[in-house]
């Protein structure tokens, strides 16, 4: 099940497809997000989230680039995928996993201005991303601008994908509508690129 939009004009970075709720509890899902930022609070800044991969390294959306590059950090970009991978030495609470039709999801991220957030959804289906040559996944999370690069986890708590943003509007797939969908990157989609990168292979 797969469907496709143009994103150029509808996705919306900076706004929000709903409001999420402030995460108040520590678990292993929330300690393994951090924020990303440059700049001056409030005012003049650009924020955004990552979530870890690994004991030694970090996954995020490519499209922070403009954050990573003014922290001096040492990134790799996918070259048509919108996730990116830095060097970052922790102690990984979380294992990565696989997402599949209709599994409840939980978002994990910063939004612009406020502490750490979390929401609910289903996972919808397959999505083509103008911006972006790779299939990317929807949905029913809510996302806010913030949270772009944050952690998309399963129902068995394991990470599965990097938040990407949201659409707004009606995406309709072959058997279902879904208003305002969000939109990440599933990890298994770039499995290959993973264990290039960092030399692990994270699905066995």
């Amino acid at each position: 099940m797969k469907t496709t939009l143009l994103l150029t004009s509808l996705l919306l970075t900076g706004c929000a497809n709903g409001l999420p709720e402030l995460s108040t509890s520590t678990t292993k899902q929330t300690q393994s997000v951090e924020k990303i930022f440059v700049g001056v609070p409030f005012l003049m800044g650009l924020e955004g989230s990552s979530v870890r991969l690994d004991d030694n390294w970090m996954v995020t959306a490519a499209h922070n680039k403009s954050i990573l590059k003014a922290q001096l950090k040492e990134v790799y970009y996918h070259e048509t995928c919108d996730i990116a991978l830095y060097r970052s030495q922790g102690t990984s609470t979380t294992k990565v996993g696989k997402v599949y039709e209709n599994e409840t999801l939980t978002t994990i991220g910063y939004p612009v201005g406020l502490p750490l957030a979390s929401t609910q959804g289903n996972y919808v289906g397959e999505i083509d991303v103008d911006n972006w040559d790779c299939t990317m996944s929807a949905s029913t999370n809510v996302t806010m601008g913030g949270m772009s690069g944050g952690g998309v986890f399963n129902d068995k708590g394991e990470l599965v994908g990097v938040v990407h943003g949201f659409i707004s509007g009606d995406v309709v797939w072959s058997s279902k509508s879904v208003k305002s969908p969000s939109v990440f990157l599933s990890l298994y989609a770039v499995k290959g690129w993973l264990t290039e990168m960092t030399g692990v292979e994270y699905f066995l």
